[in-house]
């Protein structure tokens, strides 16, 4: 069967728009993919950079590893250390005049870097009483953190604050 003159150019149009299709179908692929892989390139330098920042200041990671496994208490006996976490915080509580509320004690939890001691409790204060109390509370020395804090104004006095908190002494691990 033999094309005519328009059938062989409705045919050749018909191929070429379909290889420059085809062609930026392609291009656009390779496009996101040279994209894709600058970032990660990228992502990558970032990653060798801060390994080399931190293999540079190696001996200063040592030391305070050291210190850090030094000063951070060994944990002897779980059921009185949750009385003691408990006491601690009621005194600085107190110093700070916030008010302490449905107290309870929460299992240890241990994973490899130390062994958690919690305590949740609901506190009620003016706002300046608790920040003073939350600064005293985590200072580095003593490894007590506020592991999860919910704070709201009081509904009933807008110049109190109530809170939820989750606050645990972290302990050496067990190996440790």
């Amino acid at each position: 069967m033999k094309l005519s003159t328009r059938e062989k150019f409705l045919a050749m149009l018909t191929g070429g728009v379909l290889f420059v299709l085809l062609n930026m179908f392609l291009l656009s692929k390779f496009a996101a993919r040279n994209t894709e892989l600058k970032g990660e390139l990228a992502q990558q330098k970032l990653e060798w950079a801060t390994m080399q920042v931190l293999l540079d200041q190696k001996d200063l990671w040592a030391a305070r590893d050291a210190a850090l496994t030094a000063r951070q208490p060994r944990l002897v006996n779980e059921n009185a250390a949750g009385v003691e976490l408990l006491d601690t915080v009621k005194n600085l509580a107190g110093a700070h005049s916030v008010t302490l509320e449905n107290k309870v004690f929460d299992a240890v939890e241990t994973n490899q870097w130390y062994r958690a001691v919690p305590v949740e409790l609901d506190t009620h204060s003016s706002w300046k009483g608790l920040i003073g109390f939350l600064y005293a509370i985590e200072r580095p020395d003593q490894f007590i953190v506020c592991e999860s804090a919910s704070i709201n104004v009081d509904p009933s006095d807008p110049t109190k604050m109530q809170g939820h908190f989750k606050i645990a002494r972290w302990y050496a691990p067990s190996g440790g």
